[in-house]
């Protein structure tokens, strides 16, 4: 398990509905300095085209008022170069010494912070978007979520100094996306047959990427992810050396001996965390392992691994063949990857609103009335079977391995095996929200998460729940809010592993395509179709959108009309 949260905030957070512990200090959006040099750092993304700007941090200036201070102080977090030395200049010496900045951060929104001065305390108050625990794990804030924080100030030589705060840091959107990346650590699912990202926000600062990006794998998955994950390393493993040189594009990863009592399937998956975790960094090809300076012997594997290594335990994987569907007046119709369109037929009887296998080899549909969920071989003029029936149904959604989920609408989540049905309650869920309220479900194509759609009064918002899986049993747990913006949900889909997209609104705006990356504060906006309904998504693939009468494309920024149609479909 990863380090836990610790320590406390001193801030007073009101309509804050945060899952875990929210600590940090609060801050304005830190500026870019007006005078003196903007360094460009180098790219660090996967695919080497994300570039950062670092800002320059600047020093307490003589005559300085306590607000000036308290802003000043928060503008130099923005800086995290050399253990943030400027930043401590605005504190009280025996606080410099006690403030740990690596504890949390909390993420306001980019309205910024206004400042207010009681006596000897400067209030700091704003919006919030989210939070990043210290373990680099990013957490949403609900939407309109407020934070107030207040500082100490008191006269040291002759110049106000920060005298109390709380922990860790508060930075403005601008500053994650300066000072951050959001990387993947890979682990497995329960049963050691497909990879799962776990995504955290990262600093760009200290010890090289790499490094760090192994640190963290080794310390193990986040708190949230955890029970729904496993990984290979052997208990205790560490890194031997404090480092992961880069030579020549190969990363070598010096590790303590405990891999060494991992038998060959072992040693393979953790080869392939490794490995997945570390090829988002352009500048590796490869990884070689090596305990006591001496090559780790993995079998089946070339040394060093290139990072196109261990490709069957990718979570995106479909098939080149994987096509999506949709409905039509003649049944079922299958687009290809270009756009073509071709029939499938009608099962028997004719359904609505499909979902197809991962391994394109069944379908899944509701009945005209949307009460019963029949299943069927992917065949034309396949005969079905009913599987369930309820009140009111949504979209089924298979996982991988073969259970199909439905929402009973008024009822909860009920999952569907060849030899069991059964309602699964989810666990966890937000204060006033039961599972009565669940509208939607799709479940990720690794099996370990799925995404919801939870009514909340009259506004329907989206939520990533895990799935925990043991051997005769199955729970969901947990949800949290992929966002703070989303106001209304219409509908969702998992383009990959980390990422979703969902058909909704935020605020008064027009219903927009949001793309959102799990674990981290970006989305990426793009129109819809007036009327659109249901969206789908899938790994290498276009993004689709079905109103009540036709099927759309995505095309770079823009739709084209496909066919008349609805309710389009990726496998999953």
């Amino acid at each position: 398990m990863r380090r836990p949260l610790v320590g406390g905030p001193s801030t007073v957070l009101t309509s804050l509905a945060l899952a875990g512990v929210l600590i940090g200090l609060l801050s304005a959006c830190a500026g870019v300095p007006t005078e003196g040099p903007i360094v460009q750092g180098p790219a660090v993304a996967a695919g080497g085209q994300d570039q950062f700007i670092r800002v320059i941090a600047r020093p307490p200036e003589i005559g300085m008022s306590p607000e000036e201070i308290v802003r000043g102080f928060q503008e130099a977090t923005a800086s995290p170069d050399a253990g943030y030395t400027i930043a401590r200049q605005f504190l009280a010496p025996t606080v410099a010494a006690a403030w740990d900045p690596s504890i949390g951060v909390l993420v306001g929104d980019n309205a910024g912070l206004t400042y207010s001065r009681h006596d000897q305390v400067v209030v700091a108050e704003g919006g919030l978007s989210g939070s990043i625990d210290g373990s680099g794990q990013y957490t949403a804030a609900v939407p309109g979520a407020r934070l107030v924080s207040s500082y100490g100030v008191v006269k040291f030589a002759g110049e106000w100094r920060i005298s109390s705060l709380p922990p860790g840091l508060v930075l403005g959107p601008g500053d994650i996306d300066r000072g951050f990346r959001t990387f993947n650590l890979y682990y497995f699912t329960r049963d050691f047959e497909v990879l799962v990202p776990a995504p955290v926000v990262v600093p760009l600062s200290g010890s090289g990427l790499a490094t760090q990006l192994v640190r963290d794998l080794l310390a193990g998955p986040t708190e949230w992810l955890a029970p729904a994950v496993r990984t290979a390393f052997p208990e205790g493993t560490a890194l031997a050396l404090d480092s992961v040189p880069i030579v020549e594009g190969v990363a070598d990863v010096a590790l303590t001996p405990e891999i060494l009592t991992a038998d060959d399937a072992t040693r393979q998956a953790l080869s392939a965390q490794l490995v997945w975790t570390l090829r988002q960094l352009p500048e590796i090809s490869a990884v070689r392992l090596r305990v006591n300076g001496q090559p780790v012997p993995v079998a089946g594997a070339i040394a060093p691994q290139p990072v196109e290594s261990w490709a069957r335990f990718d979570p995106n994987a479909l098939s080149d063949s994987a096509l999506a569907y949709a409905d039509s007046r003649k049944g079922l119709i299958a687009i290809g990857l270009e756009g073509a369109l071709s029939a499938v037929g009608r099962s028997k009887p004719g359904l609505l609103q499909h979902a197809i296998s991962l391994d394109s080899t069944r379908l899944a549909g509701l009945s005209g009335d949307r009460k019963s969920v029949w299943t069927a071989d992917l065949i034309p003029g396949a005969i079905a079977t009913r599987r369930y029936t309820g009140l009111s149904l949504s979209r089924p959604s298979w996982d991988r391995s073969g259970g199909l989920w439905v929402v009973d609408r008024g009822r909860g989540l009920v999952l569907i095996t060849d030899t069991t049905k059964v309602l699964v309650p989810v666990t966890g869920l937000p204060e006033g929200v039961a599972d009565k309220d669940i509208v939607a479900v799709a479940v990720a194509r690794d099996g370990t998460r799925m995404a919801l759609l939870l009514r909340r009064g009259t506004l329907v918002e989206p939520m990533i729940a895990r799935v925990e899986r043991s051997a005769d049993d199955v729970k969901v747990a947990a949800p949290r809010r992929i966002d703070s913006i989303v106001t209304e949900a219409v509908d969702l889909a998992w383009l990959d592993a980390g990422t979703l997209v969902v058909l909704g609104t935020s605020g008064a705006s027009a219903l927009e395509v949001l793309q959102f990356d799990t674990g981290t504060s970006r989305v990426r906006r793009s129109g819809s179709i007036e009327g659109s309904v249901t969206i789908a998504a899938a790994p290498g693939r276009a993004v689709l959108i079905g109103t009540v009468k036709n099927l759309y494309r995505s095309s770079g920024s823009s739709w084209s009309i496909l066919a008349a149609g609805s309710n389009p479909v990726y496998p999953g």
